[in-house]
């Protein structure tokens, strides 16, 4: 009896690690150093195609607002494109839902070409 609880234990565990496998990695905002450990897991597990719409992304979504070189320049907080200023827009969003996001609410346009 024992011999199979251990059987169904260590069966039920292996599903549990390939249906976590499975979990497209998703943007934690509960604190800075979190939205920082998930988004470079995300792009760490990302192709190169998927890793450029995201940094592109990232721009993207850091100049939603912005209508000018001048506050770019004239705000040091903007000169830092960082997955922090973000946070809470692509929190609990996968890679995918960031590119999507960003295509549908910013005015900047990134273009990715592929080598």
């Amino acid at each position: 009896m024992a011999r199979n609880s251990a059987k169904f234990a260590v069966l039920a565990l292996f599903f549990l690690c390939v249906a976590c496998a499975a979990e497209p990695i998703r943007i934690d905002s509960s604190s800075d150093a979190s939205a920082e450990a998930s988004w470079k897991r995300m792009l760490a597990q990302s192709n190169n195609q998927t890793k450029k719409k995201l940094l592109g992304a990232l721009i993207q979504l850091n100049f939603v607002g912005v209508n000018s070189a001048y506050e770019v320049v004239s705000n040091p907080e903007a000169q830092n494109l960082s997955i922090l200023r973000i946070k809470d827009k692509v929190a609990g969003l996968t890679a995918d839902q960031i590119v999507e996001l960003a295509n549908r609410t910013s005015t900047v346009k990134v273009e990715v070409h592929g080598r």
